[in-house]
């Protein structure tokens, strides 16, 4: 049956100017919320990493993106309706989670990104640094070993390190007398191997799933 013609076809919902505010409101504090967790999440995930757990700090981000819902219903935050405002939440998480992660990754949050090698000698029962001569550790040469220290510097945890000699780009593993890791320091006997040689060192760390190589040019000199 045909509706009288003064009844309109399709009525208009009347706008409620506090319900809107009140939603606006909601939403805008649930994405302050997000981009609060958003940080620290990327922060903790880069500083999982930098420890060597890279595996574990993947594994966190993706639990903290599914459950990010569930987080916020948990905080008693309310949630959009809207579909796109979800969406726009979910971005807001992913990129500040990647941007801050990357922030933790690099100075000046992350001070070493690599490990550092500094090589010193035990005179008289007391550890002094090496001289360098352009980048070049100097020896003097008479003894027929010298006791060396190697310190680390790195802000991960090293789980293995091995130092190898190289004279002439060959192997030479008579050159290390004996070695051994303790406390961020890799303590080593090295043969002389007389006036004008030379030897590189290259020690290999790990640290998680991460190896590093580095290398330390040592010349025997009078």
């Amino acid at each position: 049956m045909p509706k009288p013609k003064n009844e309109p076809l399709f009525e208009e919902p009347e706008f409620s100017e506090e319900q809107f505010l009140r939603y606006e409101k909601d939403r805008a504090k649930s994405t302050i919320v997000v981009f609060l967790l958003a940080i620290g999440s990327g922060l903790l995930e880069g500083y999982l990493q930098i420890k060597g757990l890279g595996e574990l700090s993947i594994l966190l981000f993706i639990v903290l993106f599914i459950g990010l819902f569930k987080i916020l219903g948990i905080l008693r935050i309310k949630l959009p309706v809207k579909g796109s405002h979800k969406f726009y939440m979910l971005m807001v998480f992913l990129l500040a989670s990647i941007l801050f992660w990357s922030i933790a990754l690099n100075p000046p949050v992350s001070i070493n990104t690599s490990p550092d090698l500094s090589l010193q000698i035990s005179h008289n029962g007391v550890w002094v640094a090496v001289n360098q001569t352009n980048g070049e550790y100097v020896l003097t040469s008479g003894p027929n070993n010298y006791s060396l220290r190697d310190l680390i510097s790195f802000n991960a945890n090293v789980s293995f390190v091995k130092t190898s000699a190289l004279v002439s780009g060959a192997a030479s593993p008579s050159t290390i007398i004996s070695q051994h890791y303790k406390d961020k320091a890799i303590y080593l006997n090295l043969k002389d191997l007389g006036y004008l040689a030379s030897v590189k060192l290259v020690t290999e760390l790990h640290s998680g799933s991460k190896y590093y190589n580095v290398t330390q040019q040592v010349a025997f000199a009078q």
